[in-house]
């Protein structure tokens, strides 16, 4: 089992469907179909969650209220979630017109995590969630050694492959590899675009196979 660190997309996707869910994540990349199917099931494995009590959402106009969400407790939960999206906590400097606001939020938060992430560990979960995110950002350094950080880059297409065939198969869809490369081919690296594609096939061929039936 793979306790923490920098974490590939099959390797994060194999935790959760084992079921074990950590206490802080950085999730960021361009392939968001995987990112947001993976946010849906680390949502699902938390449990109950209630707006507002114990499932928080931050984004880059409210990211001065991380720190006060992960101090104060879910009054009536065990733990709490906090989902924080597009913060541009991550960025390069030479991509955001940075003020000292902002650069006083990212070191709290910083220190913050630093100093108190064994206390709080077993309270929070905290998700960040990020278009981009800078490898040399001193936040995503530390995320990488006290929780996971997982890119969700484009899929190569012998990865795409065996995830459109295993969608086919569990439709009872015999889909050959000629036929896969030429959906790759015309749809591009976009799980979404492909998954869409794939469904229209499913949904042909069970029309097809309940017309020769009849």
């Amino acid at each position: 089992m793979i306790f923490g660190g920098i974490l590939k997309v099959e390797e994060l996707e194999n935790e959760l469907n084992k079921g074990i869910l950590k206490s802080l994540y950085l999730l960021y990349g361009e392939e968001r179909f995987l990112l947001e199917s993976a946010l849906k099931k680390m949502i699902k494995l938390f449990g109950e969650t209630l707006k507002g009590v114990n499932y928080i959402n931050i984004d880059e106009n409210n990211v001065e209220e991380i720190i006060p969400n992960l101090e104060t407790p879910s009054f009536g939960f065990e733990k709490k979630l906090i989902v924080a999206k597009n913060t541009g906590l991550f960025k390069k400097e030479s991509k955001k017109k940075t003020k000292k606001d902002d650069k006083d939020n990212l070191s709290k938060i910083i220190n913050y995590l630093r100093n108190n992430f064994d206390i709080i560990k077993d309270n929070v979960t905290l998700i960040l969630i990020e278009e981009e995110a800078d490898k040399t950002s001193e936040l995503l350094k530390l995320i990488d050694d006290i929780g996971i950080t997982c890119n969700f880059e484009f899929q190569k297409p012998a990865q795409i492959a065996m995830r459109l065939k295993a969608i086919a198969n569990a439709y009872n869809v015999n889909i050959d590899n000629p036929t896969l490369n030429y959906f790759i081919e015309e749809c591009g690296t976009s799980m979404q675009e492909l998954i869409n594609e794939i469904r229209k096939l499913i949904e042909y061929s069970g029309k097809r196979r309940n017309n020769n039936q009849k």
